[in-house]
């Protein structure tokens, strides 16, 4: 993957010229820019629970490409540019994607590549992202960070009753590489609540916390993690299921298991065994509500055991609601984040635990055409006994203020 992504200016070159015959209908290509500006108080421990970096703006080109090379066979690929973390250009998904012809009441579906797995209700817009607010939530900020399924997804769909009754049932498996350090963000910084999303050759900056400092116990790790790493050549696996009644409900269940080695560490990064339960569902209410629900619960642990648990053993759990309505051009949204991160072993100077919540409200404006903007308040509340290391209170409140604006450059559609 660290040498596909050297080739990207390439990809990139060939994306534009396979999108630049406007008839050409098999090809879609599009741009999209966002820009964020934060106007908040928050402190060097704090800054990246609450930004993509400890920079005041965040910047992002996504150049979104959708291909149909046979009746049967698409190509996706989002090709991400970004000023926070690493620098440069880099993919963030690139997968096939093949839907046979059903032949029966069974429609399958075949995924293979780099993708997301099929877990967020909320991040529906292009490119990954949010169409209610400007920061994600705790659960998908976390997937957007360290979860990618880089491998094959199958998928089979089947109605329920009568067509006019619109409920449908999907199953899905997948098998999967290269997410084995995913954990490292949760145990040693928590969970955060921003719209950065990790590329496939990104290295995330972790805390200097002290465990992983020269001559303690776990100085072979790198100051950075690289979440998409394969480090004991293990695959790993999620399983789930969905329910749909037309646009009105959707109910979703997945269990996900990397089923990394906790003993193996490769190039600076730790294999971290990291396993959850995924629920969501999505609801349209009366008055042209809207409810999104997606609660996730489970573990990630590194390193041998002692005295009865992992070196590193964290729990985690969070949850969040978001309720949204649309009037015309106007859209308001509220999501209220619950996340915990229990700390299990037994190390000193490595307590990992944290319990926080967050309160977000936005307004966007999305006039008939290619751009929208918004504004967005934040407000956190956490507690993590880690921030003492840096000499810090154990209790943080942050307020953040967001201002965003997405813009659609060019667009090559059917």
């Amino acid at each position: 993957m660290r040498h596909a992504t050297r080739r990207l200016p390439a990809l990139t070159a060939l994306l534009v010229l396979g999108a630049a015959d406007a008839q050409d209908e098999r090809h879609r290509f599009s741009v999209e820019l966002e820009l964020d500006a934060l106007e908040t108080g928050a402190d060097t421990v704090t800054d990246t629970k609450l930004a993509a970096a400890a920079d005041s703006e965040f910047a992002r080109a996504a150049f979104v490409y959708s291909g149909t090379l046979r009746p049967t066979l698409t190509l996706d690929a989002v090709v991400d540019a970004v000023n926070a973390g690493s620098r440069g250009i880099d993919l963030t998904e690139a997968f096939l994607t093949w839907r046979p012809v059903p032949r029966s009441p069974l429609r399958h579906e075949l995924r293979a590549g780099a993708f997301y797995p099929p877990l967020s209700l909320e991040n529906t817009g292009p490119a990954w992202t949010s169409p209610y607010t400007g920061s994600f939530s705790a659960i998908n900020t976390w997937i957007g960070e360290e979860l990618r399924t880089i491998g094959a997804e199958w998928s089979v769909r089947r109605a329920l009753g009568p067509r006019a009754s619109q409920r449908e049932i999907r199953l899905i498996a997948a098998a999967y590489y290269g997410n084995d350090p995913a954990g490292a963000l949760l145990a040693w910084r928590g969970f955060a609540l921003h719209p950065r999303q990790s590329r496939l050759g990104d290295a995330l900056a972790l805390p200097a916390v002290p465990q992983i400092q020269p001559g303690m116990m776990f100085d072979k790790q790198a100051p950075a993690t690289e979440p998409f790493v394969e480090t004991d050549h293990r695959p790993g696996f999620y399983a789930g299921a969905e329910w749909q009644l037309g646009r009105r409900i959707r109910l979703a269940a997945l269990h996900y298991d990397n089923r990394a080695d906790p003993l193996t560490i490769k190039d600076g990064h730790y294999g971290w065994t990291t396993r959850f339960d995924h629920l969501g569902a999505m609801l349209e209410l009366p008055a042209g509500l809207g409810l999104i629900l997606q609660w996730m619960d489970g573990t990630t642990v590194m390193g041998p055991v002692m005295n009865g648990a992992h070196v590193v053993d964290a729990g985690f759990e969070s949850y969040f609601a978001l309720l949204t309505r649309k009037h015309g051009r106007h859209r308001w949204s509220v999501r209220f984040d619950d996340f915990a991160v229990t700390d299990r072993d037994t190390i000193p100077l490595d307590d990992n635990g944290e319990a926080g919540q967050a309160l977000a409200a936005a307004y966007r404006y999305e006039p008939e055409g290619s751009w929208s903007a918004g504004l967005e308040w934040l407000a956190l509340e956490v507690e993590r006994p880690a921030f003492a290391y840096f000499a810090r209170p154990v209790s943080a409140s942050e307020n953040v203020v967001r201002v965003f604006a997405r813009y659609r450059l060019f667009t090559s559609a059917d």
